[in-house]
């Protein structure tokens, strides 16, 4: 039987944050471990949200491209079924995409406020999570741990780009989901194509850097938080698979 926690041993105490942020990549035992110390979120959850704003004007020619290419797939496969009107105003829709407040400025005003409500709700699942187990976690420490590991967020962002970038269109990534034909026909590939995006490399670094805060901040063996770790992606990767179905059902 695993222990039920962890020895306390002595840790890296960080005077600022951004050397805890790097070592969160390199040392993520002493970055995390000085969480439990002093939680601190703010510094984090800037940083990495100003690093995937820059990427924003860089991937933005490639994403118009993609939302056209997506316009054409749906006017060629309803056609028949659309009105001279509909059809119409489609195709105005189409060539207009890349103008206006949507484009232009919503993507800078929406990117700081997901993130913030994506580590809410991280820190909202690990804090019931673990608390599930007996032991306290805290609000802000949870809060702490899921806004170290959005480094994970802004590393997949510059991975991503870069990947964009080589191919030159937004057809890449780092999961299974390309395995799969861009459009499946049968709603069964659909949904298989949503849940293999779930299945990303990044994610399953986040899962680990997870489990590693968990275990540290609380002192649950590493058995134990990876548990509570694993529970919460699961729950997170079915919501995304459905929300990820419809959007391809769509």
């Amino acid at each position: 039987m695993d222990n039920e926690t962890n020895e306390t041993t002595e840790t890296t105490e960080y005077a600022q944050p951004l050397p805890q942020l790097l070592d969160a990549i390199l040392e993520p035992e002493d970055a995390y471990a000085d969480l439990k110390r002093k939680p601190r979120w703010l510094v984090f959850f800037l940083v990495c949200t100003a690093v995937l704003m820059a990427l924003i004007p860089l991937a933005q020619p490639y994403n118009l491209a993609a939302g056209q290419e997506r316009m054409d797939h749906y006017i060629s496969e309803h056609r028949s079924q659309l009105g001279e009107e509909q059809l119409t105003q489609m195709e105005e829709m189409r060539e207009n995409m890349g103008e206006g407040f949507m484009f232009q400025y919503l993507p800078y005003l929406i990117t700081p406020v997901l993130m913030l409500i994506f580590i809410l709700l991280v820190a909202t699942g690990l804090n019931v999570g673990v608390g599930m187990t007996g032991i306290k976690l805290g609000f802000k420490s949870a809060l702490s741990i899921a806004s170290l590991t959005m480094i994970v967020t802004a590393i997949g962002g510059i991975v991503g780009l870069v990947l964009v970038l080589v191919k030159g269109d937004v057809n890449v990534g780092t999961n299974l989901s390309l395995l799969f034909p861009l459009y499946p026909e049968e709603w069964y590939m659909r949904l298989l194509k949503a849940f293999a995006t779930q299945l990303d490399l990044f994610a399953v670094w986040a899962v680990y850097l997870y489990t590693v805060g968990v275990s540290k901040v609380t002192g649950l063996s590493t058995k134990r938080s990876f548990r509570v770790v694993f529970i919460l992606w699961l729950i997170w990767a079915t919501l995304g698979t459905v929300l990820g179905y419809l959007g391809f059902a769509g």
